[in-house]
């Protein structure tokens, strides 16, 4: 009788381990899963930004490409923060000069890929990198492109 008790006694005991594993192994997909979504959801947004700001290129649109690259300049209260601002002349001719390089790439290939994909966090700034393989033939020209996220949506930053 009393080993009968004892048998009863371990089968809850591993019945109540097995579901605490089961609990444990499925929290740590959901939470897994989440952060997964999350960097496929910014890969995908860079990747969108990045078309576009190729399309904007290709078609000379610089105005339109204004808008999806970082204002560089003497404001620093606009570096990072801003895109460029298409109405200014002298802002203009730095987004036709960065949409002259990235046309140059998509001149000279026939194809490009998306490779690597990266978040960083500096502070409350959020940044990605992703590489791009602009691909002629056997040849693969590999760039970086990284942006960052402000209030307006995500802005080039640079490019190498």
């Amino acid at each position: 009788m009393r080993s009968n008790k004892w048998t009863i006694l371990r089968k809850e005991i591993k019945m109540k381990i097995i579901m605490k594993s089961l609990l444990l192994v499925l929290f740590v997909a959901i939470s897994g899963s989440n952060i997964l979504f999350a960097q496929n959801e910014s890969e995908n947004e860079v990747k969108t930004t990045l078309n576009k700001l190729f399309d904007f290129g290709k078609s000379k649109s610089y105005e339109k490409a204004a808008s999806y690259i970082a204002y560089e300049g003497e404001d620093k209260n606009r570096a990072g923060k801003e895109s460029f601002n298409a109405a200014n002349k002298d802002e203009l001719n730095q987004v036709k000069r960065i949409c002259k390089k990235i046309s140059a790439l998509i001149d000279l290939s026939s194809k490009h890929e998306f490779g690597k994909f990266n978040i960083q966090k500096d502070g409350e700034k959020e940044s990605y990198t992703i590489e791009v393989n602009f691909v002629s033939g056997d040849q693969k020209l590999v760039t970086s492109f990284r942006l960052i996220q402000t209030a307006s949506g995500l802005l080039l930053t640079d490019m190498n």
